[in-house]
């Protein structure tokens, strides 16, 4: 192994550095191609890299330099010298495409970690490789792949052997996720033979979900086919082992094909919801899929949203309501920042802007309530009852704002209604602060003051004076003229987060009664 590692190192060495060179030597082609195929050689060594053999991954820049050379030369030449590479390059994907199978189950499970991460890191290669080479291949390629396909699905002696059918859809996922694809004539019969496709081995299935979602914008301008991927997804949704591939590859299709969802929109949402309650994936897929679910709801008729909404987020709702009541732990914390994650990611994509009801161009919210902010009217009671009974916990506090911060970007000056209710809350963070509370509990505030400033200059002003006009309120520390120049300070900024920050701080040690030299402006 050492002996055709130090081989294959020279070959590359050589092939890269005088790679224009030789190819200019264009009385001694043979012999440099003879050099190319011995690269090619390597780069198909037998074995599965890292397990059996390491060289081929020295190679694979080699076909970077030598394909960036041929189309660096003028018209006339490149075509000579496409004549002679291009089926070089062929080659190069079959070998590719074969240095990618994964090995057999029960062989895959004995790897180590370390081994799995790293002939995952060498597939990302391989797809760089392969996206690279379409440049010079094309339309042709794609074709290839395709015809590969259909020869897998359709013959059954073939079709037992999943890595072969994995290895082609890799292929053609590699391609369709940075080159536009949608003109290509071979993405609808691709869509046709992916209902054929047997997902049962998990790996198949995972790069099946990836391949989805890559044609996800295709889809959006072809939405008849979205019924023939659809139902694979929400199959995916449910096994916890697809949790990443099926959750990411639904948020795209959200995300693209809102608006030809309708049919699907209840399928979808009794999947989720399903999977949500059972707690089949981790943290981060769940706040994915809340995305997801937030694209979907955006483009459904504006009667359909508000007892959509509800039905979804009512149990988590209730939940979060009886952990509100129980002891403070570790565990109830957890549980109550991952519904509030929940809620803001929901928030963070429910946006019916493109159905308001307000002229272009206006300043004041529409007739009829958004449903986000009925929601958060609803649940606002239950956030203060979280708010102060976790003041003392900057996470907690961070997770509460996270919700309003989400929503006032989206829902920009649909959020006028709940303004007031947010500078309460505001009140009653400073008189915890002053209470004695972490003044860290305060930073999170900041990012929701930026966004309300912004999107909503008109209404924070007023509700600002009026929350804070109270004597004795939020802190007997602070005066009139102090609360005032708070004010002011904090309207001044609606660019500067850092500033914005400074500002929430020195007012949260005024009304601590700690009054330095770098608060004097107040």
């Amino acid at each position: 192994m050492e002996t055709s590692h130090g081989i294959c190192r020279i070959a590359v060495a050589l092939g890269e550095t005088h790679s224009r060179v030789l190819l200019e030597q264009l009385d001694h082609w043979q012999e440099y191609l003879a050099l190319v195929n011995m690269i090619l050689f390597c780069t198909g060594i037998p074995g599965h890299y890292p397990v059996s053999e390491t060289t081929s991954s020295l190679t694979l820049t080699f076909w970077y330099s030598l394909q960036d050379d041929i189309l660096s030369f003028e018209e006339e030449k490149q075509a000579v010298y496409l004549q002679v590479y291009r089926p070089v390059y062929f080659q190069l994907v079959d070998v590719l495409l074969q240095k990618s199978h994964y090995p057999s189950e029960e062989e895959y499970a004995s790897w180590s970690s370390d081994d799995k991460e790293q002939f995952r890191i060498y597939r990302v290669d391989i797809s760089d490789t392969l996206m690279y080479v379409y440049e010079i291949l094309g339309s042709e390629l794609l074709s290839n792949l395709y015809d590969g396909l259909g020869r897998q699905l359709m013959d059954p002696q073939q079709s037992g052997v999943w890595q072969d059918t994995e290895a082609l859809l890799f292929g053609f996922q590699s391609i369709a996720e940075t080159i536009d694809v949608n003109y290509s004539d071979v993405i609808p019969g691709l869509i046709g033979l992916i209902p054929r496709i047997n997902i049962s081995n998990l790996m198949l299935a995972d790069t099946v979900m990836y391949t989805i979602g890559s044609l996800a914008e295709w889809l959006a301008d072809h939405p008849v086919m979205l019924s023939s991927v659809l139902p694979m997804v929400l199959q995916g949704l449910e096994k916890e082992e697809l949790s990443v591939s099926s959750v990411s590859t639904l948020k795209r299709i959200c995300r693209e094909c809102r608006h030809d969802l309708g049919p699907c929109a209840q399928d979808i949402l009794t999947v989720s919801q399903a999977v949500l309650l059972k707690n089949l994936h981790k943290s981060s897929q769940c706040m994915w899929l809340m995305q997801a679910l937030g694209f979907l709801l955006s483009a459904l008729p504006l009667e359909e949203i508000l007892s959509r909404l509800l039905s979804l987020i009512t149990p988590h709702i209730q939940q979060l309501d009886a952990l509100a009541h129980q002891e403070l732990n570790a565990s109830s914390k957890q549980s109550i920042m991952h519904i509030l994650g929940m809620l803001s990611s929901l928030f963070s994509t429910l946006d019916i802007s493109t159905q308001s009801e307000v002229s272009e161009g206006a300043a004041s919210p529409r007739l009829s309530p958004n449903p986000v902010v009925v929601v958060l009217q609803q649940v606002f009671p239950l956030i203060q009852t979280i708010l102060g009974k976790w003041l003392c916990d900057s996470d907690v506090v961070e997770a509460v704002c996270g919700v309003f911060d989400k929503s006032v970007r989206t829902l920009l000056f649909d959020f006028g209604p709940m303004v007031p209710q947010l500078c309460d809350m505001l009140g009653q963070m400073y008189g915890a602060i002053a209470a004695g509370s972490p003044r860290g509990a305060t930073e999170p505030f900041s990012d929701v003051l930026l966004n309300l400033n912004r999107h909503c200059p008109a209404l924070l002003p007023l509700w600002l004076n009026e929350s804070l006009q109270a004597e004795g309120f939020p802190s007997t520390h602070v005066s009139a003229e102090q609360k005032q120049n708070f004010i002011q300070q904090l309207l001044r900024e609606q660019t500067n987060k850092r500033r914005l920050k400074e500002t929430v701080m020195e007012f949260s040690l005024l009304c601590r009664g700690l009054q330095g030299s770098g608060y004097s402006k107040y």
